[in-house]
Protein backbone atom coordinates (compact mmCIF):
# COMPACT_ATOMS: atom_id res chain seq x y z
CA UNK A 1 0.00 0.00 0.00
CA UNK A 2 1.70 3.42 -0.95
CA UNK A 3 0.69 7.05 -0.01
CA UNK A 4 -2.46 6.80 -2.01
CA UNK A 5 -3.46 3.33 -0.77
CA UNK A 6 -3.08 4.91 3.20
CA UNK A 7 -4.96 7.54 2.49
CA UNK A 8 -7.72 6.12 0.81
CA UNK A 9 -7.80 3.49 4.26
CA UNK A 10 -7.59 6.53 6.33
CA UNK A 11 -10.62 7.60 4.27
CA UNK A 12 -12.80 5.08 5.73
CA UNK A 13 -11.72 5.61 9.23
CA UNK A 14 -14.42 5.55 11.47
CA UNK A 15 -13.96 8.43 14.30
CA UNK A 16 -14.98 6.13 16.60
CA UNK A 17 -11.83 4.03 16.19
CA UNK A 18 -9.46 5.11 18.72
CA UNK A 19 -6.40 3.09 21.12
CA UNK A 20 -7.05 0.03 22.43
CA UNK A 21 -5.86 0.87 25.76
CA UNK A 22 -7.35 0.06 28.67
CA UNK A 23 -10.33 3.29 29.61
CA UNK A 24 -10.47 4.40 32.81
CA UNK A 25 -7.46 2.47 34.43
CA UNK A 26 -5.84 4.73 37.17
CA UNK A 27 -2.02 4.11 37.11
CA UNK A 28 -0.18 3.38 40.61
CA UNK A 29 3.68 2.76 41.38
CA UNK A 30 2.63 -0.83 41.40
CA UNK A 31 0.27 -0.98 38.70
CA UNK A 32 1.00 1.62 36.13
CA UNK A 33 -0.66 2.93 32.71
CA UNK A 34 0.67 1.68 29.50
CA UNK A 35 0.72 3.90 26.79
CA UNK A 36 1.88 3.35 23.33
CA UNK A 37 3.95 5.63 21.17
CA UNK A 38 4.82 4.91 17.54
CA UNK A 39 7.45 6.68 15.33
CA UNK A 40 9.56 6.09 12.13
CA UNK A 41 13.20 6.03 11.49
CA UNK A 42 16.29 3.80 11.29
CA UNK A 43 17.74 1.69 14.01
CA UNK A 44 20.13 4.44 15.28
CA UNK A 45 16.86 6.86 15.85
CA UNK A 46 15.43 3.56 17.84
CA UNK A 47 17.59 2.69 20.57
CA UNK A 48 18.01 6.46 21.31
CA UNK A 49 14.22 6.55 21.81
CA UNK A 50 14.17 3.45 24.23
CA UNK A 51 16.81 5.10 26.07
CA UNK A 52 15.02 8.12 26.58
CA UNK A 53 11.38 6.02 27.26
CA UNK A 54 13.43 4.05 30.01
CA UNK A 55 14.17 7.51 31.59
CA UNK A 56 10.94 8.94 31.51
CA UNK A 57 9.97 5.59 33.14
CA UNK A 58 12.06 6.25 35.80
CA UNK A 59 10.57 9.98 36.20
CA UNK A 60 7.33 8.71 36.36
CA UNK A 61 6.99 5.64 38.05
CA UNK A 62 3.11 5.50 37.43
CA UNK A 63 3.80 5.61 33.44
CA UNK A 64 4.99 2.87 31.00
CA UNK A 65 5.15 3.61 27.36
CA UNK A 66 5.56 0.63 24.77
CA UNK A 67 7.53 1.76 21.91
CA UNK A 68 6.89 1.08 18.36
CA UNK A 69 9.67 1.57 16.01
CA UNK A 70 9.04 1.45 11.64
CA UNK A 71 10.82 2.62 8.92
CA UNK A 72 9.21 5.47 6.75
CA UNK A 73 8.83 3.93 4.03
CA UNK A 74 5.49 2.07 5.89
CA UNK A 75 4.98 3.72 8.97
CA UNK A 76 1.58 5.42 7.25
CA UNK A 77 0.38 2.59 5.97
CA UNK A 78 0.89 0.96 9.77
CA UNK A 79 -0.85 4.09 10.82
CA UNK A 80 -3.94 3.71 8.69
CA UNK A 81 -3.91 -0.02 9.47
CA UNK A 82 -4.13 0.61 13.16
CA UNK A 83 -6.40 3.86 12.93
CA UNK A 84 -8.55 1.61 11.02
CA UNK A 85 -8.74 -1.48 13.78
CA UNK A 86 -9.37 0.92 16.69
CA UNK A 87 -5.17 -0.03 17.84
CA UNK A 88 -4.39 3.92 17.64
CA UNK A 89 -1.04 4.46 19.67
CA UNK A 90 -1.72 7.13 22.23
CA UNK A 91 1.54 8.77 21.39
CA UNK A 92 2.22 9.21 17.36
CA UNK A 93 4.71 10.96 14.97
CA UNK A 94 3.63 13.32 11.83
CA UNK A 95 4.71 15.08 9.40
CA UNK A 96 3.74 16.92 6.37
CA UNK A 97 -0.27 16.66 5.18
CA UNK A 98 -0.91 13.52 7.66
CA UNK A 99 -1.84 16.30 10.60
CA UNK A 100 -4.46 17.94 8.16
CA UNK A 101 -5.70 14.46 7.18
CA UNK A 102 -5.92 12.98 10.87
CA UNK A 103 -7.32 15.93 12.07
CA UNK A 104 -10.38 16.16 10.13
CA UNK A 105 -11.79 12.84 10.19
CA UNK A 106 -11.16 13.35 14.31
CA UNK A 107 -8.21 10.64 14.94
CA UNK A 108 -6.49 13.49 16.39
CA UNK A 109 -6.76 15.01 20.24
CA UNK A 110 -7.61 19.14 20.64
CA UNK A 111 -4.31 19.24 23.12
CA UNK A 112 -6.48 22.11 24.80
CA UNK A 113 -7.72 19.50 26.44
CA UNK A 114 -4.10 18.89 27.88
CA UNK A 115 -2.34 22.53 27.88
CA UNK A 116 -1.78 22.04 31.95
CA UNK A 117 0.82 18.99 31.07
CA UNK A 118 2.59 20.38 28.18
CA UNK A 119 4.74 23.61 28.49
CA UNK A 120 5.23 25.92 25.02
CA UNK A 121 6.34 28.78 27.38
CA UNK A 122 10.14 28.43 25.97
CA UNK A 123 9.51 27.58 22.55
CA UNK A 124 10.54 30.17 19.93
CA UNK A 125 8.00 32.46 18.25
CA UNK A 126 6.16 30.87 15.81
CA UNK A 127 6.90 27.30 16.51
CA UNK A 128 3.68 26.68 18.55
CA UNK A 129 1.38 27.90 16.27
CA UNK A 130 3.08 25.11 13.04
CA UNK A 131 1.02 22.39 15.15
CA UNK A 132 -2.29 24.45 14.85
CA UNK A 133 -5.02 23.53 12.06
CA UNK A 134 -8.07 25.47 11.91
CA UNK A 135 -7.03 27.15 14.89
CA UNK A 136 -7.00 24.27 16.82
CA UNK A 137 -3.82 22.73 18.15
CA UNK A 138 -3.41 19.02 17.45
CA UNK A 139 0.63 18.71 17.42
CA UNK A 140 3.71 19.73 19.28
CA UNK A 141 6.77 20.42 16.88
CA UNK A 142 9.41 17.96 17.66
CA UNK A 143 12.06 19.90 16.43
CA UNK A 144 12.28 22.28 13.15
CA UNK A 145 13.97 22.45 10.08
CA UNK A 146 14.13 24.09 6.69
CA UNK A 147 14.73 23.65 2.55
CA UNK A 148 18.33 24.41 2.22
CA UNK A 149 21.06 24.12 -0.51
CA UNK A 150 23.86 21.28 0.40
CA UNK A 151 27.08 22.03 -0.57
CA UNK A 152 30.40 19.97 -0.93
CA UNK A 153 33.76 22.50 -1.00
CA UNK A 154 36.18 19.87 -2.13
CA UNK A 155 33.70 19.53 -5.51
CA UNK A 156 33.26 22.53 -6.24
CA UNK A 157 37.34 23.33 -5.34
CA UNK A 158 38.17 20.13 -7.67
CA UNK A 159 36.30 21.87 -10.31
CA UNK A 160 38.00 25.26 -10.30
CA UNK A 161 34.56 26.61 -9.54
CA UNK A 162 33.79 29.34 -6.44
CA UNK A 163 31.01 28.51 -4.02
CA UNK A 164 28.17 31.28 -4.60
CA UNK A 165 26.62 34.30 -2.46
CA UNK A 166 23.75 32.46 -1.26
CA UNK A 167 22.10 36.44 -0.24
CA UNK A 168 22.46 37.24 -4.30
CA UNK A 169 22.39 34.32 -6.30
CA UNK A 170 19.57 33.46 -8.57
CA UNK A 171 17.72 30.27 -10.39
CA UNK A 172 19.84 30.82 -13.10
CA UNK A 173 22.81 31.30 -11.48
CA UNK A 174 22.54 27.71 -9.65
CA UNK A 175 21.82 25.85 -13.17
CA UNK A 176 25.11 27.99 -14.74
CA UNK A 177 26.92 26.71 -11.85
CA UNK A 178 26.25 22.76 -11.70
CA UNK A 179 26.63 22.80 -15.96
CA UNK A 180 30.29 24.19 -14.70
CA UNK A 181 30.84 21.66 -12.30
CA UNK A 182 29.99 18.52 -14.35
CA UNK A 183 32.12 20.32 -17.23
CA UNK A 184 35.11 20.61 -14.93
CA UNK A 185 34.86 17.52 -12.86
CA UNK A 186 35.83 13.97 -13.57
CA UNK A 187 32.87 11.75 -15.44
CA UNK A 188 30.21 10.60 -12.71
CA UNK A 189 30.62 13.59 -10.67
CA UNK A 190 27.94 16.40 -11.35
CA UNK A 191 26.94 19.87 -10.23
CA UNK A 192 23.83 18.48 -8.72
CA UNK A 193 20.67 16.59 -9.24
CA UNK A 194 17.07 17.53 -9.52
CA UNK A 195 14.77 17.52 -6.14
CA UNK A 196 11.32 16.67 -6.51
CA UNK A 197 9.91 17.57 -3.67
CA UNK A 198 6.20 19.35 -2.79
CA UNK A 199 8.03 21.37 -0.33
CA UNK A 200 10.22 22.68 -2.35
CA UNK A 201 7.93 23.39 -4.66
CA UNK A 202 6.10 25.81 -2.23
CA UNK A 203 9.26 27.41 -1.77
CA UNK A 204 9.26 28.03 -5.19
CA UNK A 205 5.44 29.36 -5.64
CA UNK A 206 6.57 31.57 -2.44
CA UNK A 207 9.15 33.60 -4.24
CA UNK A 208 6.81 34.06 -6.63
CA UNK A 209 4.36 35.43 -4.50
CA UNK A 210 1.93 31.86 -4.73
CA UNK A 211 1.55 29.65 -2.42
CA UNK A 212 1.61 25.86 -3.05
CA UNK A 213 -2.50 25.64 -1.57
CA UNK A 214 -4.68 27.99 -1.48
CA UNK A 215 -6.24 29.04 2.16
CA UNK A 216 -9.44 27.06 2.46
CA UNK A 217 -6.76 23.89 1.51
CA UNK A 218 -9.45 23.04 -1.39
CA UNK A 219 -7.40 23.61 -4.72
CA UNK A 220 -3.61 24.79 -5.55
CA UNK A 221 -2.49 27.77 -5.45
CA UNK A 222 0.56 27.74 -7.24
CA UNK A 223 -0.15 29.26 -10.93
CA UNK A 224 0.51 26.73 -14.38
CA UNK A 225 3.11 29.21 -14.87
CA UNK A 226 4.60 28.90 -12.06
CA UNK A 227 4.71 25.04 -12.06
CA UNK A 228 5.72 24.79 -15.61
CA UNK A 229 9.19 26.92 -14.77
CA UNK A 230 9.80 24.66 -12.31
CA UNK A 231 9.23 21.61 -14.12
CA UNK A 232 11.73 23.77 -16.99
CA UNK A 233 14.01 24.20 -14.25
CA UNK A 234 14.83 20.54 -13.87
CA UNK A 235 14.68 20.26 -17.34
CA UNK A 236 17.23 22.55 -18.01
CA UNK A 237 19.54 20.91 -15.50
CA UNK A 238 19.78 17.69 -16.95
CA UNK A 239 19.80 19.26 -20.97
CA UNK A 240 22.53 21.83 -19.70
CA UNK A 241 24.69 18.87 -18.76
CA UNK A 242 24.41 20.41 -14.63
CA UNK A 243 22.85 16.94 -13.39
CA UNK A 244 22.63 13.06 -14.38
CA UNK A 245 20.39 11.65 -16.71
CA UNK A 246 16.90 10.65 -16.17
CA UNK A 247 17.65 7.38 -15.32
CA UNK A 248 20.48 8.29 -12.83
CA UNK A 249 18.29 11.00 -10.63
CA UNK A 250 16.10 8.22 -10.34
CA UNK A 251 17.89 5.92 -8.96
CA UNK A 252 20.03 8.73 -7.09
CA UNK A 253 16.65 10.03 -5.34
CA UNK A 254 15.49 6.58 -4.06
CA UNK A 255 18.92 5.49 -2.44
CA UNK A 256 20.08 5.86 0.94
CA UNK A 257 21.66 9.00 1.82
CA UNK A 258 25.24 7.81 2.01
CA UNK A 259 24.44 6.37 -1.10
CA UNK A 260 23.83 9.18 -3.31
CA UNK A 261 25.73 11.11 -5.44
CA UNK A 262 26.15 13.81 -2.85
CA UNK A 263 26.76 10.96 0.00
CA UNK A 264 29.52 9.33 -2.32
CA UNK A 265 31.36 12.99 -3.08
CA UNK A 266 30.50 13.00 -6.50
CA UNK A 267 27.70 16.41 -6.24
CA UNK A 268 28.60 20.15 -5.92
CA UNK A 269 24.85 20.87 -4.76
CA UNK A 270 21.48 19.42 -3.14
CA UNK A 271 18.62 20.94 -2.83
CA UNK A 272 17.79 19.15 0.86
CA UNK A 273 16.07 19.73 3.97
CA UNK A 274 18.68 21.14 6.81
CA UNK A 275 18.69 18.19 8.73
CA UNK A 276 19.48 15.36 6.45
CA UNK A 277 22.77 17.06 5.66
CA UNK A 278 24.44 15.08 8.44
CA UNK A 279 23.28 11.84 6.81
CA UNK A 280 25.30 12.14 3.87
CA UNK A 281 28.80 10.54 4.88
CA UNK A 282 30.92 12.77 1.80
CA UNK A 283 33.18 14.80 2.66
CA UNK A 284 32.55 18.17 5.23
CA UNK A 285 29.43 20.02 3.69
CA UNK A 286 28.13 23.59 4.01
CA UNK A 287 24.86 24.59 4.53
CA UNK A 288 23.43 27.52 2.64
CA UNK A 289 20.23 29.69 1.62
CA UNK A 290 18.23 28.62 -1.43
CA UNK A 291 18.51 30.94 -4.69
CA UNK A 292 16.04 33.43 -5.22
CA UNK A 293 16.01 33.80 -1.30
CA UNK A 294 16.94 37.46 -1.16
CA UNK A 295 14.17 38.91 -3.58
CA UNK A 296 11.25 37.15 -2.06
CA UNK A 297 11.95 34.84 0.68
CA UNK A 298 10.10 31.23 0.34
CA UNK A 299 11.90 28.86 2.73
CA UNK A 300 10.40 28.91 6.44
CA UNK A 301 10.60 27.20 9.52
CA UNK A 302 9.10 24.09 10.15
CA UNK A 303 8.30 20.68 11.76
CA UNK A 304 10.75 18.16 10.65
CA UNK A 305 8.59 15.71 13.02
CA UNK A 306 5.71 16.07 15.40
CA UNK A 307 3.88 14.66 17.91
CA UNK A 308 -0.03 13.94 18.39
CA UNK A 309 -2.41 12.13 20.68
CA UNK A 310 -5.17 10.03 19.48
CA UNK A 311 -8.30 10.99 20.17
CA UNK A 312 -9.51 8.06 21.73
CA UNK A 313 -6.53 7.15 23.92
CA UNK A 314 -7.65 6.47 27.67
CA UNK A 315 -5.01 8.04 29.29
CA UNK A 316 -4.53 11.70 27.36
CA UNK A 317 -3.21 13.34 30.17
CA UNK A 318 -0.30 10.45 30.63
CA UNK A 319 0.49 10.54 27.07
CA UNK A 320 0.66 14.30 26.95
CA UNK A 321 3.03 14.29 30.21
CA UNK A 322 5.45 11.75 27.71
CA UNK A 323 5.24 14.82 25.10
CA UNK A 324 5.93 17.00 27.62
CA UNK A 325 9.16 15.02 28.47
CA UNK A 326 10.31 14.81 24.73
CA UNK A 327 10.23 18.65 23.91
CA UNK A 328 10.80 19.98 27.67
CA UNK A 329 13.66 17.84 29.29
CA UNK A 330 17.16 18.54 28.87
CA UNK A 331 18.33 15.21 29.51
CA UNK A 332 15.81 13.82 26.60
CA UNK A 333 17.39 17.01 24.03
CA UNK A 334 20.68 15.62 24.76
CA UNK A 335 20.38 12.02 23.62
CA UNK A 336 17.80 13.14 20.60
CA UNK A 337 19.75 16.41 19.98
CA UNK A 338 19.12 17.07 16.59
CA UNK A 339 17.93 14.16 15.40
CA UNK A 340 14.27 14.88 14.95
CA UNK A 341 14.84 18.87 13.85
CA UNK A 342 16.60 21.58 16.22
CA UNK A 343 14.61 21.88 19.58
CA UNK A 344 12.16 24.72 19.40
CA UNK A 345 12.60 25.02 23.10
CA UNK A 346 15.57 27.73 22.75
CA UNK A 347 16.61 26.24 26.10
CA UNK A 348 17.26 23.25 24.97
CA UNK A 349 18.79 24.24 21.34
CA UNK A 350 21.23 26.31 23.31
CA UNK A 351 21.98 23.36 25.77
CA UNK A 352 22.54 21.21 23.28
CA UNK A 353 24.04 23.35 20.62
CA UNK A 354 27.52 22.19 21.88
CA UNK A 355 27.39 18.50 22.40
CA UNK A 356 26.17 18.54 18.50
CA UNK A 357 29.15 17.90 15.48
CA UNK A 358 30.40 20.06 13.33
CA UNK A 359 27.92 19.85 10.37
CA UNK A 360 24.91 19.84 13.21
CA UNK A 361 26.29 23.19 14.48
CA UNK A 362 26.22 24.80 10.77
CA UNK A 363 22.54 23.42 10.58
CA UNK A 364 21.87 25.20 13.99
CA UNK A 365 23.38 28.63 12.00
CA UNK A 366 21.40 27.93 9.20
CA UNK A 367 18.08 27.92 10.84
CA UNK A 368 19.18 30.78 12.69
CA UNK A 369 19.24 32.12 9.63
CA UNK A 370 16.60 31.62 8.31
CA UNK A 371 14.44 32.67 11.61
CA UNK A 372 16.14 35.86 11.61
CA UNK A 373 14.36 36.20 8.51
CA UNK A 374 11.10 36.70 10.40
CA UNK A 375 9.34 34.77 7.32
CA UNK A 376 5.36 33.89 8.14
CA UNK A 377 4.94 30.19 7.62
CA UNK A 378 1.98 28.39 5.33
CA UNK A 379 -0.72 27.12 6.63
CA UNK A 380 -0.51 23.67 6.73
CA UNK A 381 -0.79 21.32 3.73
CA UNK A 382 -4.41 20.34 3.41
CA UNK A 383 -6.25 17.02 4.07
CA UNK A 384 -5.97 15.07 0.37
CA UNK A 385 -2.68 16.80 0.03
CA UNK A 386 -0.98 13.74 1.32
CA UNK A 387 -0.14 12.29 -2.41
CA UNK A 388 0.78 15.32 -3.87
CA UNK A 389 4.31 14.68 -3.66
CA UNK A 390 3.50 11.14 -5.70
CA UNK A 391 2.01 12.96 -8.17
CA UNK A 392 5.14 15.09 -8.54
CA UNK A 393 7.33 12.64 -8.49
CA UNK A 394 5.46 10.82 -11.94
CA UNK A 395 4.89 13.76 -13.84
CA UNK A 396 8.47 15.10 -13.29
CA UNK A 397 10.02 11.69 -13.95
CA UNK A 398 7.63 12.20 -17.45
CA UNK A 399 9.12 15.15 -18.16
CA UNK A 400 12.57 14.35 -17.39
CA UNK A 401 12.42 11.26 -20.03
CA UNK A 402 11.01 13.32 -22.43
CA UNK A 403 7.54 11.80 -22.18
CA UNK A 404 5.78 15.31 -21.58
CA UNK A 405 6.47 18.80 -22.15
CA UNK A 406 7.10 21.30 -19.00
CA UNK A 407 3.52 22.98 -19.58
CA UNK A 408 1.79 19.18 -20.45
CA UNK A 409 3.07 18.36 -16.78
CA UNK A 410 1.91 21.74 -14.67
CA UNK A 411 -1.57 21.01 -16.79
CA UNK A 412 -1.95 17.62 -15.55
CA UNK A 413 -0.24 18.14 -11.90
CA UNK A 414 -2.18 20.85 -10.99
CA UNK A 415 -5.74 18.88 -12.62
CA UNK A 416 -4.29 15.54 -10.20
CA UNK A 417 -3.91 17.44 -7.05
CA UNK A 418 -6.54 19.42 -7.61
CA UNK A 419 -9.10 15.93 -7.84
CA UNK A 420 -7.35 14.91 -4.72
CA UNK A 421 -8.22 17.70 -2.72
CA UNK A 422 -11.98 18.20 -3.48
Amino acid sequence: MGVAGATAALAMVLTGCGSNAEAGKVGTVEDPVTIRFAWWGNDSRAKTTLEVIKDFEAANPTIKVQGENTEFSSYWDKMATQIAGGTTPDVFAMSGAYPSEYASRGVLLDLDDVKDQIDTSKFAEGTVDLGKIDGKQYTITAGVNSMSMVIDPKVFEAAGVELPDDETWTWDDYAQIAADITKNSPAGTFGTTPMSNDSFLAVWARQSGEELYTDDGKKLGISEDTATEWFELNKKLMDTGGAPSASQTVEDGSAQPEMTLMGQGKQGMKISWSNQMNSYSGSPLVMMKMPGESKTPGAWLRSSMEYAISSKSAHPKEAALFINYLVNNVDAATKIKSDRGMPANTELKAAITPLLKESQQKEAEYLDRIAEMDIEPPLPFPAGSSATMEVLNRFNTDVLFGKISPRDAAKGFIQEVNSNLG
